[in-house]
């Protein structure tokens, strides 16, 4: 199920493990680990960034949502 989560705006990548040779594991600074992320995902989010970018960020303006922690609701 896919989440729009607010309060994200300075996260970073903290460790990369590798899941054989078809994906990696993310570690993120906010001790978010739960993803694996394909390298064929891993492309297409790079290919598709503007795209995604924008559509996260008017999701989260329709929701009333900011990418600041200070504000999120």
């Amino acid at each position: 199920e896919r989440k729009t989560v607010p309060g994200k705006k300075n996260v970073m990548i903290l460790e990369v493990h590798p899941i054989g040779k078809y994906a990696v594991r993310l570690v993120f600074d906010d001790m978010q680990s739960t993803g694996i992320f394909s390298w064929d995902y891993l492309l297409e989010l790079g290919r598709e960034r503007e795209t995604y970018w924008q559509e996260y960020i008017d999701e989260l303006a329709v929701k009333g949502l900011s990418r600041d922690i200070s504000t999120r609701h």
